[in-house]
């Protein structure tokens, strides 16, 4: 399986974690893992080929922009991508970038874990000359729709977990250069799922919710469309891929993502396969400005958690699903 990701430095560690996720719970597949960076260390680098050497995986790595600089003059650096990093608009030349042998590649977010074997997913059989099969994104997205000048029943998904059919998307490249269309539309888009909405316009296939289970899902309000509400009580009870976007990610202390205990997991396995030590000792992302609004916090759980109160942004505990 051919699967790609994007990171830095920075995310580094994330996506090591994401990576031993997905090969832990897919022992009896094998993957060759695209990295798409801006930079990345020889060292952080060599750590996740020692990683990927682990279970008998390979991994190459890619700099889209001098690339494609270099190779197709388009220049990453021009494009609007609303204050976010131009990384963001990696994935989209993912038909440029990745060797010509590639005709479907998944990409994944480092942002997660897998817990389930992907086969299924990658397997998915595309209908109609789709090129993208993902997940509908949230109620969020309704605004979005309307700066694209989008109707309602078209679909704007989250770009965090894709099957792509490259050999299609390259078809729709050479017809109408993804470049030329962002640059056109810089007025109107923000990043590459507003991109993804409008220039992927009929040609997406959805995907059903548990292969990319954002961290709001888990909230007592329900943050998808009604017509996904039965989907998602399964989805909470049996998840693929955890997205930990949209909650405080569980590198924090003060994540209150239900299963955050999954990314120390596979921290600490990352760590023993290729023997590094890593810090086990999480910050807060929010700090609680006095033991007073610890306790506040403590006690707004245990009241919820007993339905005596309901708060829409309460995160459910996996046995209240």
């Amino acid at each position: 399986m051919n699967i790609v990701i994007v990171t830095d430095d920075g995310y580094v560690q994330h996506a090591a974690v994401m990576l031993t996720s997905l090969f832990e719970s897919n022992s009896s597949n094998r993957f060759h893992i695209f990295v798409f960076t801006n930079d990345i260390s020889g060292e952080n680098y060599s750590r996740l080929e020692r990683l990927c050497a682990a279970y008998g995986n390979s991994i190459s790595v890619h700099y889209p922009e001098k690339e494609l600089l270099h190779n197709s003059n388009i220049d990453i650096m021009r494009l609007n991508s609303g204050g976010w990093s131009k990384m963001i608009y990696h994935k989209l030349f993912m038909p440029l970038i990745l060797p010509k042998s590639v005709e479907r590649c998944l990409f994944l977010d480092v942002d997660m874990v897998i817990v389930d074997d992907l086969a299924p997913l990658y397997n998915i059989k595309m209908v109609d000359y789709n090129i993208i099969a993902a997940v509908e994104d949230l109620l969020s997205c309704i605004p979005r729709k309307k700066a694209l000048g989008l109707a309602m029943s078209d679909l704007y998904i989250n770009s965090g977990v894709m099957v792509c059919d490259i050999e299609q998307w390259r078809k729709e490249e050479k017809r109408r250069p993804i470049f030329d269309f962002v640059y056109k539309w810089s007025d109107r888009v923000i990043n590459e799922q507003d991109v993804i909405a409008a220039y992927m316009k009929g040609r997406i296939q959805l995907i059903p919710i548990r292969w990319n289970m954002v961290g709001c899902n888990y909230l007592r309000k329900k943050n998808v469309f009604p017509k996904y509400y039965e989907e998602l009580t399964n989805a909470r009870r049996h998840p693929a891929i955890h997205h930990f976007c949209t909650l405080i990610p569980p590198w924090y202390a003060d994540s209150p993502h239900p299963f955050r205990k999954l990314y120390i997991k596979f921290l600490k396995i990352y760590a023993e396969k290729i023997g590094i030590s890593v810090n086990l000792h999480l910050p807060y992302k929010n700090m609680p400005k006095s033991h007073w609004q610890k306790l506040r916090h403590v006690i707004a759980n245990v009241l919820n958690f007993m339905d005596i109160i309901r708060q829409p942004g309460y995160v459910l505990h996996k046995w209240k699903y």
